[in-house]
Order: C-alpha cells, then sequence, then structure tokens
C-alpha cells in the first residue's frame, strides 16, 4: 500500500529535489523528504491505516525518491486540495491533547497555528485543514505540462512537510512553557 516504508533515512536524505527555489517561492521553505516521510507515517499511523492524504503523498515522493518525472498516475488520477473545515472548540480541544494540528481563527479570518492551551482559551473559532480529491479529466500532456505537474507535486510535498515543521515548532515552544 506505502511504497515509502521501507525507505531509510539515508536514502531519504540522498533525495535531490529540483526546483527547490520555486518551492520556496510558493510555500517559504525548503522541501525536505525526511519530514515528508515522517507526515505519510504519522497520516497513516506506521503505514498500517488507509489515507487518501498519505497515499497520494507516498506516491509523490516514491516518484521523487526513483527520478520520475511524475508518479506513476495517470492524468485521471484524483487531484488533491486542501480545505478548511471549521470545528467547536471542544473538537479543537480534543484535537490539540491529540498533539494534531489545530488553528484559531481570528479577525479577518486569519489562520493561527495553536500551539498552547492558552490559545485554545483564547480564541472561540477554530478550523483544521482537511484533503479534498477531486477527480481530474483525462488528457494528453506536453512536455511543459508535465514539467509543471512536476513541480506542483513536489509544491504539494513541500506544504506537508512545512506542517511537520511547524508541529515540531509548537511541541518544542509547548514542552519549554
Amino acid at each position: 500500500m506505502y511504497k515509502t516504508k521501507d525507505l531509510t533515512r539515508e536514502d531519504l536524505s540522498r533525495i535531490h529535489i529540483k526546483n527547490q527555489a520555486e518551492i520556496v517561492r510558493y510555500i517559504g521553505s525548503e522541501l525536505n523528504p525526511i519530514e515528508a516521510f515522517e507526515l505519510i507515517k504519522k497520516e497513516s499511523k506506521g503505514f498500517t491505516k488507509a489515507s487518501a492524504k498519505a497515499e497520494e503523498a507516498d506516491k509523490l515522493l516514491y516518484a521523487i525518491y526513483k527520478g520520475e518525472a511524475i508518479p506513476e498516475a495517470s492524468p485521471t488520477s484524483p487531484e488533491v486540495e486542501f480545505e478548511w473545515k471549521p470545528i467547536s472548540k471542544e473538537e479543537a480541544t480534543q484535537l490539540f491533547k491529540k498533539e494534531d494540528t489545530v488553528y484559531a481563527i481570528g479577525d479577518n479570518d486569519q489562520k493561527i497555528l495553536v500551539q498552547s492551551e492558552g490559545i485554545l482559551s483564547l480564541a472561540n473559532k477554530f478550523a483544521i485543514q482537511v484533503i479534498v480529491t477531486k477527480q481530474a479529466v483525462p488528457k494528453a500532456l506536453t512536455n511543459e505540462q508535465i514539467r509543471i505537474l512536476k513541480v506542483k507535486k513536489e509544491t504539494e510535498l513541500a506544504v506537508l512537510a512545512l506542517k511537520i515543521k511547524q508541529r515540531k515548532q509548537g511541541k518544542q515552544k509547548r514542552k519549554s512553557a
């Protein structure tokens, strides 16, 4: 089910990500394959649970590891997008205690990563990011479209890695508080 589960840290550290400059431009940091792997592992509960989000990221990371332009999936494979799902304060508290990523919604619809119980007590509106899978329309791709898809997939992985980085920073801040 998961192709990356047998990769070692050494394998992951040898992955060279092309287009890091474009990834940085889109998400503000480079894609780290080790962080992406850890996110896949967490989302899939140690590679034991089926998860569309984790499986898509797994395919992307494995394709990059193998040096393929795009994953083996066809142009009709589902596209993964993120959406915000509002949740109650109680749900936010429960998820935060489970160390899941939760965002407080501030004025002007600004999302703030919940890193402490203090933020939970101050905010009244909360949300989490959820994956929405949309079926793409089959079509023949040009080389330029394939290049763009590859950059997009690397960017999606970078976003997943950024989430891990934010979670680690949140845990470190909670431990030091």
